[in-house]
């Protein structure tokens, strides 16, 4: 059986044709570009032509029979729809933060923070849909006033596949109107920002799907009625794409941000404000943490400086050879920070900088700053669901071996790779696969697993050490 895996993403669309038997036989990634994306802020009508081209291509270049779509998008967008279900301005994406000054003065109220934690299963941040939505309610109430409708961006795609109106949980569940434990919209949320559920599409689970419509069908050259998944988060359908749908198996993901995710059959939510507990499917949560830089600090870094020295490859090999304990130190908060602490405006930078330091021994602190981020975390995860069997690891770090051998020694032992570029994809073409009838479950996908990177290194204890002064580092400069 062949489907299509179609990942709506912050800055492209991807599509991969996937089959159990041969894993991914063809993929396609166009981009937005320029006029249709800014990161924060997508056209949504550059985000459908683009998705239905990545489609067509994938299409047009097999003469296999397609057995349905599996969709998928990038967590915690906002879309606002008028009376006629047409978009009022952008697609507001996760990167978006603009709603933090708004947002701080409800974090300064304690009690109401940690019952809205307790409540959703995350803490208040200006990335979430919840928040965006209030700040404008705030700040923009003559757009306000035209809204009739609250979507996102996997459902503006869904409703132009297939016609049908609807959302998964995984979707809403991280969306800040939703209840982790209802497991249904928060009624006293949407009472806060005016709204009630029938303003909102009707609440699906996997693997639910609706048909491809006739004129959509005729334009991408598939069949009417064609299986077209409702769309589940990336971070979700990474996991799903690891085989990490059962116990012991973490997905570690490095990209423009970071994030660790384990299954867990109830909610967990700790006391203190830390990881985040999410929806995947058939009662199952997904408990993580994710940063807010990554990959992003790391383009940061290299773009400030002079074309002529602009490369990974140098860098890579000159850190190879510092002087560990030398290195400074690098807190990756430059976009703020999501996990552990939750600050919005909290700063990042170099500590413990000397004359003799070089441009090689501050590329070591941000690559070894965003990692300590991610193990800040993993420490805290891991007090909750225990310690994985496993850890897969997929993204940007894949392309540094200098990187990877870091992650192996940061976190003491030898990282997995399913060795496919884009695990989340795969993920929603597995659902699409079981949407078709093709497995009775998506946990009986078990991709086979090698070795991403080398064992851990004498360096081990150097960096034991090192995170110990993160830490204070880390504590000193809390706001």
């Amino acid at each position: 059986m062949n489907v299509i895996g179609l990942e709506i993403s912050t800055s492209a669309a991807k599509a991969i044709l996937f089959s159990l038997e041969e894993g991914v036989i063809d993929e396609v990634l166009i981009k937005y570009g320029q006029k249709g994306a800014d990161t924060l802020h997508l056209d949504p009508k550059r985000v459908w032509a683009v998705s239905i081209e990545a489609l067509k291509k994938v299409v047009y270049g097999t003469k296999r029979k397609i057995s349905a779509i599996g969709l998928g998008s990038a967590w915690h967008s906002l879309l606002l729809l008028d009376a006629d279900r047409l978009p009022i301005g952008p697609i507001y994406t996760w990167a978006d933060v603009s709603a933090g000054p708004t947002v701080e003065l409800l974090k300064a109220d304690l009690d109401f923070s940690r019952k809205y934690y307790q409540k959703t299963g995350h803490m208040i941040h200006a990335m979430y849909p919840f928040w965006k939505y209030y700040h404008l309610l705030k700040t923009a109430p003559e757009l306000i006033r035209k809204v009739r409708y609250i979507s996102s961006q996997v459902e503006y795609v869904y409703e132009g596949l297939t016609g049908e109106i609807g959302v998964s949980k995984c979707i809403t569940s991280a969306s800040g109107f939703f209840n982790a434990h209802t497991m249904d919209w928060d009624e006293d949320l949407l009472a806060m920002v005016d709204l009630d559920p029938s303003q909102f599409s009707p609440l699906r689970d996997a693997p639910h799907w609706a048909g491809l419509r006739e004129s959509i069908a005729k334009e991408v050259g598939l069949p009417v009625g064609l299986p077209v998944t409702v769309g589940f988060a990336d971070g979700a359908m990474n996991q799903v794409g690891i085989g990490g749908d059962r116990a012991g198996i973490m997905s570690f993901s490095v990209g423009t941000s970071a994030a660790i995710r384990m299954v867990s059959l109830e909610p967990k939510i700790p006391d203190t404000p830390s990881t985040w507990c999410y929806y995947l499917y058939k009662g199952k949560r997904l408990v993580g943490a994710s940063t807010q830089g990554a990959c992003s600090c790391v383009d940061w870094f290299l773009n400030n400086l002079p074309m002529e020295i602009r490369s990974y490859d140098r860098f890579e090999t000159e850190a190879a050879g510092i002087d560990i304990m030398k290195a400074p130190y690098f807190l990756p908060f430059l976009f703020g920070e999501r996990c552990p602490g939750w600050q919005d405006q909290r700063l990042g930078g170099f500590f413990e900088l000397r004359p003799s330091h070089r441009l090689a021994d501050l590329y070591f602190a941000v690559l070894e700053g965003i990692l300590f981020n991610v193990f800040h975390c993993y420490k805290m995860l891991t007090v909750m669901v225990g310690e994985p069997e496993k850890i897969v690891i997929s993204g940007g770090i894949m392309n540094s071996k200098f990187w990877l051998q870091m992650a192996a020694d940061i976190f003491g032992r030898e990282l997995l790779t399913t060795g496919v570029t884009n695990d989340s994809t795969v993920g929603a073409a597995v659902i699409g696969i079981q949407a078709a009838g093709g497995l009775k479950q998506a946990s009986d996908f078990e991709p086979a697993l090698t070795r991403a990177t080398p064992s851990p290194s004498k360096n081990i204890k150097l960096y034991q050490e090192r995170f110990q002064k993160y830490l204070e580092l880390y504590r000193l400069t809390a706001t």
